[in-house]
């Protein structure tokens, strides 16, 4: 992953969204950041954020507008349930 200075966010949404989200931009050879609240109060060492809390898909600029375009067809795919 680059310089985390260059990351954009991409969507924000449940964990199991973000993490689907990620599976699909890694099969895509886009590198992202998942980043949430309850897992960085944990790693600073205090609580943060409650279970079920929303995350954040991190990507880099030169990435974000064909991550947009995945984002999308994720998106989509909501419709069609």
């Amino acid at each position: 992953m680059t310089d985390q200075g260059d990351l954009i966010r991409l969507y924000t949404g449940s964990e199991i969204d973000v993490s689907v989200l990620k599976e699909i931009l890694d099969d895509n050879q886009m590198p992202s950041l998942i980043k949430n609240e309850m897992d960085s109060g944990k790693a600073a060492g205090f609580g943060g954020g409650y279970a079920g809390s929303e995350a954040h898909i991190l990507v880099s600029e030169n990435d974000y507008e064909n991550a947009k375009v995945l984002l999308g067809e994720f998106l989509k795919s909501f419709e069609k349930e």
